[in-house]
């Protein structure tokens, strides 16, 4: 790596850093100085201490190990369908174009609003978690599916015919590879929706997960427990998409060369 490189590395993780310090800095005196209502926004040190009490009696430990298995198996279906749907759709137009206005509807109205009809359809059980999870990465996986195939280049698609590859051939050794950093893009986004779903999806009922945590936390009006849920979900939803970007780098590192 050259100096210059590293200097400007450097300079990618100060500023990234910085912003958020100076934010928790002026949030801790504004709180000081009584310009901020504890009971509406508590100080950081409150929220701290709010945190460190959920790690020490172990109930955070239980709520995100519960939520991220409910992440998992949502998502394990939502990617199922949106992955098969989003290939045979990008492959064979018709297709595409059977199932366009029904995606359109679907994505066109908010996750919350599916919320009643699942309740009413599968219960509050699990059933309808992973539902409302998979509905959040359905959608996003999809379109990115459909739109990674339709954009790959007419040469490889022509190559295909012209050796006469079996279907599954063509999928696997042509279609896929094509495709596969829009695919990724939406496996991105497919598990942000993931995060924001399973949040909404505890909030119907159950005694564990973040969610839950932060539904009962409101009702008790302990704001400082609230914020401190919120950082731990925007924590885990930052750190999965962290992780993925490593992933996709490593992957499509030839894109850059």
């Amino acid at each position: 790596m050259t100096e210059a490189k590293y200097l400007d590395n450097v300079k990618e993780r100060f500023s990234a850093i910085i912003f958020p310090v100076i934010i928790l800095v002026l949030w801790q005196v504004l709180s000081l100085l009584g310009v901020l209502y504890e009971v509406i926004l508590p100080a950081p040190v409150k929220v701290l201490s709010a945190f460190i009490g959920i790690v020490k009696d172990g109930s955070l430990f239980i709520d995100i190990s519960v939520s991220i298995q409910r992440v998992l198996v949502g998502t394990f279906f939502g990617m199922l369908a949106g992955l098969g749907l989003g290939i045979i759709a990008g492959i064979v137009p018709v297709i595409e174009r059977l199932l366009r206005p029904i995606v359109d509807v679907i994505r066109q109205i908010s996750l919350y609003a599916w919320i009643p009809l699942i309740v009413l359809w599968f219960g509050i059980g699990e059933t309808s978690k992973d539902i409302i999870i998979a509905r959040g990465v359905f959608i996003p996986l999809y379109i990115n599916t459909v739109s990674g195939i339709k954009n790959i280049q007419k040469e490889y698609m022509e190559l295909g015919k012209v050796l006469e590859l079996s279907r599954w051939t063509f999928i696997k050794n042509i279609v896929l590879p094509s495709a596969a950093s829009g695919i990724f893009a939406g496996v991105r986004l497919a598990l942000s929706g993931a995060w924001t779903a399973v949040v909404a999806a505890e909030m119907l009922g159950g005694l564990t997960g973040l969610g839950y945590a932060l539904l009962h936390a409101k009702e008790f009006l302990q704001n400082d427990k609230l914020i401190a849920l919120m950082f731990v979900i925007g924590l885990l939803a930052a750190v999965t998409d962290f992780l993925l970007g490593q992933i996709e780098k490593r992957a499509f590192k030839w894109k850059s060369t």
